[in-house]
């Protein structure tokens, strides 16, 4: 895993900006978009256990919280933790959170959860093989795995998709929109990127391939659950780079 402090590294420096997405988006209707999308998917017993894999500043632990699912909110960058924590408000007591690496939950027995939910987290993992693995262990049988993420940096190996990806930051600026790739440091993550095995690989064909070797009985993709979780900016933005959504069960 030698990537993984190098990701940690630029995740800790990037957590209050990426926080300030967060928070507006906590506080902005696609909120409860992105909701009616998961509980769509999830049972509805307030019982079960819920764990968002690489929770960042918690957006999903925050939401389902307040929903009053019981939430472990995970991620191996402390300073993304301490984020979220203060995003959370009152519910923060509410959530368990736990600082860990997602291809290697050593600490969470198996079958602990009844449903994962992650987002745009596969594509910055070193091993996402080792990651499926593992979230499959930690599931219980019948278990749900639900996994929002997109082919991020394929512009990086593909021509076709450089240029739609060029061309999705000159309509940014002829929409006179928020441009939610101008940040510190994009370059750095752009070479994190390279040596990514997810930055190389048709999405989600690969994931799906990943997901049924790790044991799951059953993996679908849903690509167009952009139209329903992103706002007119976010489209106006990642047009070359819908998310979909991955869904699995054990």
């Amino acid at each position: 895993m030698k990537m993984l402090k190098e990701v940690e590294a630029y995740w800790t420096r990037r957590a209050e900006s990426y926080s300030d997405v967060v928070c507006h988006e906590l506080n902005h209707s696609n909120e409860k978009s992105w909701m009616e999308v998961i509980l769509k998917e999830i049972p509805e017993d307030k019982k079960i256990k819920i764990a968002d894999m690489g929770t960042g500043p918690g957006f999903f632990a925050i939401s389902l919280a307040k929903r009053g699912y019981d939430v472990t909110a995970v991620d191996y960058t402390q300073e993304m933790l301490n984020h979220a924590m203060q995003n959370a408000g009152t519910y923060a007591s509410r959530i368990t959170w736990m600082r860990g690496d997602v291809q290697n939950l050593e600490n969470i027995q198996d079958g602990s959860f009844d449903v994962i939910v992650t987002r745009n987290l596969t594509w910055n993992l070193e091993e996402p093989q080792k990651a499926y693995q593992e979230w499959c262990r930690v599931l219980k049988k019948g278990g749900i795995l639900l996994n929002f993420d997109a082919g991020w940096y394929n512009y990086l190996f593909d021509d076709k998709q450089k240029n739609a990806f060029e061309e999705d930051h000159r309509n940014v600026e002829d929409a006179e929109v928020f441009d939610f790739n101008a940040y510190d440091e994009a370059y750095k993550m752009e070479e994190i990127a390279r040596n990514l095995i997810l930055s190389r690989c048709a999405r989600p064909t690969e994931d799906l391939r990943m997901i049924r070797r790790a044991g799951f009985c059953e993996a679908t993709a849903d690509r167009e659950v952009w139209k329903k979780v992103w706002d007119d900016v976010e489209k106006i933005n990642f047009a070359s780079t819908p998310l979909f959504m991955l869904r699995a069960v054990k």
